[in-house]
Formats: structure tokens, sequence, C-alpha cells
């Protein structure tokens, strides 16, 4: 069959993608280039938000439609919301004909040889997907994933009930996907968990991975996210400051600068906690990007409370921030929380934080200014066909004069200008 994916939600489901994309292939499916070519529709989807939800929701219901006029099409749904709604999905009528929880994948395509409706979402609490390397998507850079599963539960947070709990890859298989990837050209490699820092296989921690990897003789980039503040150590920290390869960048997550709401989200540290590791990061490495993850309005929330989490953005002044409303997850927590905050109050202080975190990183964005930088060029820009974009080290966006002899390479460049967004470089 020809099949087409449609992935929503984090980096995780875009790795998730590439492995069912390999796996389909292995078994003899192909890939369509456009859903006009499918005779399966996959969505990857993604449970953290119900607006998450709401969104392969109406997709499925806009293209159900083309099953009368095509009478093979399947429609099938995998991943986390496949994973947390179940079969319901098939049972409530809505064109659905296979559901595939989280980490069912290998069971695919005998689930698509036999087209019928069915669905499977026992977890597979030991699945890592051994000795099967993903067809990475992107030409020039690459999501290796080293862990799946969560073993936090935060309160607020849907993800270790439907991902399972912690289990880490051996080393071995993670340096030689990253060792393919590099050899096939991409530059750019990400390492995935829900966790990153929990990181263990027979006796190798994450620092000690970053080492190892740090070690092979190619000139690339090596990224990882997500790390949790709980977990992020002395000897991490060391490990990045002192390995050129390992960018400058870290993604830790915060979610509230008021440490009454963190124990209620269940995030085992307090702010003070939090904005001591900032700073331990910033003394060993001055030139850090630190973005992070805010939720406005979780339940319980006080106005003052609030004030606290503006005034911790202040004072730390993120790089960036992606910012949410606070989202009620059936079967969480928090969910049964009294107090739950209401909707417009909910947007009300998302708006307050998103304004205040955009002049914040449009001031990061400028103090760029005037400075050289180094770019690993990925693409051309999407405004002229005389500009090319990539990432910096410290993972911004850059645009530069350049033409596609540039892609696929690392180019230094002087910033002349910045938006909230882009640095604009010559």
């Amino acid at each position: 069959m020809k099949y087409y994916i449609e992935t929503y939600g984090c980096q995780m489901n875009v790795s998730d993608s590439e492995l069912i994309t390999t796996i389909l292939d292995k078994a003899g499916h192909s890939e369509a280039e456009d859903l006009d070519q499918a005779e399966l529709i996959i969505f990857n989807t993604c449970s953290v938000r119900q607006h998450a939800e709401d969104r392969v929701l109406g997709r499925i219901s806009c293209e159900r439609a083309r099953k009368t006029v095509n009478s093979r099409l399947k429609i099938a749904v995998v991943g986390c919301m496949a994973q947390r709604m179940g079969k319901s999905l098939i049972e409530k009528g809505i064109g659905v004909d296979l559901v595939v929880g989280v980490d069912q994948y290998l069971k695919l395509p005998d689930m698509i040889a036999e087209l019928e409706d069915s669905a499977i979402v026992e977890q597979d609490s030991k699945q890592v997907y051994d000795d099967l390397v993903p067809k990475h998507h992107d030409p020039h850079c690459a999501f290796v994933t080293i862990m799946r599963g969560c073993d936090n539960f935060c309160s607020y947070c849907i993800v270790p009930h439907v991902r399972g709990r912690e289990r880490s890859r051996d080393y071995r298989e993670i340096e030689y996907e990253v060792e393919q990837a590099i050899s096939s050209g991409k530059y750019d490699i990400t390492l995935l968990g829900q966790n990153v820092n929990s990181y263990q296989y027979e006796g190798v921690s994450f620092p000690m991975l970053l080492d190892r990897l740090s070690g092979l003789n190619k000139q690339y980039r090596l990224r990882f996210i997500t790390s949790h503040p709980k977990d992020l150590s002395d000897e991490l920290i060391e490990v990045m400051a002192r390995n050129p390869k390992i960018s400058k960048h870290i993604h830790l997550p915060m979610q509230s600068g008021d440490s009454e709401i963190l124990e209620r989200m269940n995030r085992k540290y307090d702010y003070s906690h939090y904005k001591a590791l900032v700073d331990k990061l910033r003394r060993a490495m001055p030139e850090i990007a630190i973005t992070t993850d805010l939720i406005a309005g979780f339940p319980g929330e006080t106005e003052s409370q609030f004030e606290n989490t503006l005034k911790a953005i202040s004072e730390i002044r993120f790089d960036y921030a992606f910012c949410f409303k606070y989202s009620n997850r059936e079967g969480t927590d928090a969910a049964e929380y009294d107090n739950q905050v209401s909707e417009d109050i909910r947007l009300h202080r998302l708006q307050r934080m998103i304004d205040l975190q955009r002049q914040i990183t449009l001031e990061k964005f400028q103090d760029k200014i005037g400075t050289e930088i180094e770019v690993y060029v990925e693409a051309l820009s999407r405004k002229s066909n005389e500009q090319v974009s990539g990432k910096t080290d410290d993972y911004k966006i850059a645009v530069l004069s350049g033409d596609v002899a540039l892609i696929g390479s690392f180019v230094k460049a002087q910033v002349i200008a910045a938006t909230a967004g882009t640095l604009i470089c010559e």
C-alpha cells in the first residue's frame, strides 16, 4: 500500500514517524508523495493538550470524504492520542480503521495486511526498537531517540500515562545511528528523550554518552532535548562546557516561577533550585542560550503566583519560551484539583506571559548584532532565492545572502540586524 503520514506534536513524534516509515518500507509498502496517492493515511498524534487532539479529529473529518472516492482507503491513528483513546476512535464511527498505541509500531504491517478495523494499545514497557535505524527525512538534520517513556509523573502531564516508563537504548546502537546520520550528510544531530538527563544504560550515564559522541571524528553539532531540572548534574554542565561539538543551548522547562505551584505540579524542585542551575550554566558557558516551557493558569494559581512567574522570566531572561495555557488532561492528578482557573483568566495570563517573553527574545537577538556567528545552512530562505537560512550553535534561526551551494555547510557570518525570531546576517 501507499501510505502518507501526518505528524503532530513534539520532536519525538517526528522521530516516531521516521521509525514507522522504516518499518513500513521494510514490509514492502511505499510512502506516497501526497494525500491523493495514499491508500493509507496515518495520523501520528499528540495528547499533551486538548487542542492537539481536536486538530487531529478535525483532519480525520476532512479526509473521511476521500473514502467515498477510494473504497480501499484506510485511516489509521497512532501515537499518544491512540494510546489514550484506544478503540473508542473506531467505535465513534468517524472513519478510523486502525488504532495503534505508542511503541506497538512493529505490528502495523500485520494490521494493514488484515485490512479490518482493529486496535492495539497495550503498552510495551521494554520496546526500544533495537537494530532498527529510522529513515531520517530531513537531508541535513537528524533526531536520534536515546530513550523512551517517562518516570516523572508531573501532575499536569499525560505523557507517562501514554508513553510508559523510562527505558534507555543501548549506547552502541545510539552511536551507530549517529555515525550513520553524519555519514549521510546530517551534521546537526538532536538526541531525544522525555528526560534525557536520566539516560542510563549498563553504567553509561547521559554525560558519559555525550562524551562518547563528542569523540566522533567528524565536524557536526550535537544537541539534546528535553532536560528535567531535577536531574541536571554538575557533570553534565562540565561535559557541555568542555566539548565544542555540543551546542551551547539547553532547553530547560521551568513551567512556573512560583515554588508552591511547582510543588503542586510535582516538578520536584523549587524556583531557587532552578535559578541556581541557570547561574551554574551561565558561569560555565557565558554564551549559552537557555529556552524553556511555561504554563499559565495552572489549577489554584493566584494572581500573585502568576506574577512570580513573570518576575522569574524577567530575572532569568530566557532566549525563548514556549508558553501555553494549562490544558486539563483526563487521567492526570491536576485534572482532579480544586480551583481550576477559568478560561478567560488563563488566556489573559498567557498573553501577558507571551508579550513579556517576546520583548526579552527581541532584546536577546538584538544583542547579537555586530557579532560573528557560525551558521549551519539548511535551506533556501522562504522569502528569497538569493538568501539561505540555518541555525546557529545556540539554536537561533539565521538568514544570510547565498545560494544552494552553501546548503549543508558551516558558514561564518556577521549579524547586521535582528527580529524577535531571526538573525539577519551577511
